[in-house]
């Protein structure tokens, strides 16, 4: 993959899944608290472990995979793509609180927020993918 395809498809799929589901008119399942409620969980689990993948590569040694990392100019992509994904999934969390505040207004969440709750969670995920590629790759590397 190249480097430009990698720098921009999360935030490509994401918006072509958002328009998918604009177009389709698709709302979140019918018991929307407790469906909030398991995506939140999910968000958080993801952010947990991009914050610690954060921590473990700034408290690796210079002489170890970090330095080769430092030595090769692909740092500050990956430190990119971390902090992209912390942000995403952080986001995705705040979505999911928000959901609950609409839901008490209303029996059922708009379209609108199912589209932007779609955008953010697709983009969240494949951020958390994206980076957990790269780290199996740094950990597979002689």
């Amino acid at each position: 993959m190249s480097l430009t395809v990698e720098k921009y498809y999360p935030f490509f799929l994401s918006a072509v899944a958002g328009c998918l589901w604009w177009y389709f008119s698709l709302l979140l399942p019918v018991d929307e608290k407790e469906f909030l409620a398991a995506a939140l969980s999910l968000g958080a689990v993801l952010t947990g472990f991009i914050a610690t993948a954060q921590a473990i590569l700034m408290a690796l040694p210079s002489d170890s995979a970090m330095g080769r990392i430092r030595a090769t100019g692909y740092l500050p992509h990956l430190t990119n793509y971390i902090g992209t994904a912390l942000y995403g999934g952080m986001v995705f969390c705040a979505v999911d609180l928000a959901g609950f505040f609409l839901l008490d207004n209303t029996k059922r969440l708009p379209v609108w927020f199912s589209v932007v709750w779609a955008i953010i969670g697709i983009f969240a995920a494949l951020s958390f993918f994206r980076v957990t590629s790269i780290m199996l790759k740094i950990m597979r590397h002689p």
